[in-house]
């Protein structure tokens, strides 16, 4: 049985979403559809950017992917398929999937007939374009066992490089930026605890990057390694954002005195 993951800005309180999942059932009834996150922020393409990049790898082998956080819709942008690492992504190329894509995967552009409604809507391509190329991978390209997706997908169209990206382009080795803030107001940085050291700078102060919340007193920053594998930047019971004022894109330096981070 496939699985096709649902990552929107759509809300839950019109009727988007069920628009999608009804094209999916029409196209791929066997299909199981898993709701990542509908309250996206709108439009907001780094935010849906880390959540796809930090969720998706825990999904079986052949796992489809959707994405629809567009402010562009029915522009200029390619509608893409990406396949890597044994999963499936398809959405809009506007940057959303910066932290996910590698190198080295395959990224089509998504032109076939089959894949697209007879009339799309400018305004609504997820669900006349991306809800249908994902019921379609679901349908044409994954083998009950195991849901192992075809290793020679036809039809997907033009073989592109995605154009789109975030303001802050790639990180530089040295050096991170915050690319989100949770729902806690904690700071998650792209900077590697390898690189960090015991020690980052952020908006002018310093801090040693310790283990847990508990080795700093209430009310205190802190910096640690997050569940991303990556420094993120905390105040124990309180909010880093509001605290040092900070929003993404800021950098994180490693401390001139830091010594490197086992």
């Amino acid at each position: 049985m496939a699985i096709i993951t649902l990552t929107t800005d759509y809300g839950t309180s019109d009727g988007y979403v069920g628009s999608l999942k009804g094209v999916i059932a029409s196209i791929a009834p066997e299909a199981r559809v898993i709701d990542i996150a509908h309250d996206i922020p709108r439009g907001d393409i780094a935010h849906a950017a880390w959540v796809i990049a930090t969720s998706t790898h825990e999904f079986p082998y052949g796992s489809i992917h959707l994405v629809v956080v567009d402010p562009g819709v029915g522009g200029a942008r390619n509608e893409v398929i990406i396949r890597g690492d044994g999963q499936w992504y398809i959405g809009p190329d506007n940057g959303v999937f910066t932290y996910v894509m590698r190198p080295e995967w395959d990224a089509w552009a998504i032109e076939d007939a089959g894949m697209r409604a007879k009339h799309v809507s400018k305004t609504f391509r997820g669900r006349d374009v991306f809800a249908r190329a994902a019921a379609t991978i679901a349908r044409e390209h994954s083998s009950s066992r195991g849901g192992r997706a075809s290793p020679t997908p036809r039809g997907f169209g033009t073989s592109v490089k995605l154009a789109g990206a975030l303001p802050w382009g790639p990180r530089s080795r040295g050096s991170g930026r915050i690319v989100h803030v949770d729902q806690f107001g904690n700071l998650i940085s792209d900077l590697p605890p390898a690189e960090a050291g015991r020690a980052i700078t952020i908006g002018g102060q310093t801090l040693a990057v310790v283990g847990t919340y508990e080795d700093v007193a209430p009310g205190q920053l802190l910096a640690y390694v997050g569940s991303a594998a990556t420094i993120e930047i905390a105040v124990r019971d309180g909010r880093a954002d509001t605290r040092l004022a900070i929003e993404r894109g800021a950098l994180v330096l490693p401390a001139a005195t830091s010594t490197p981070y086992r």
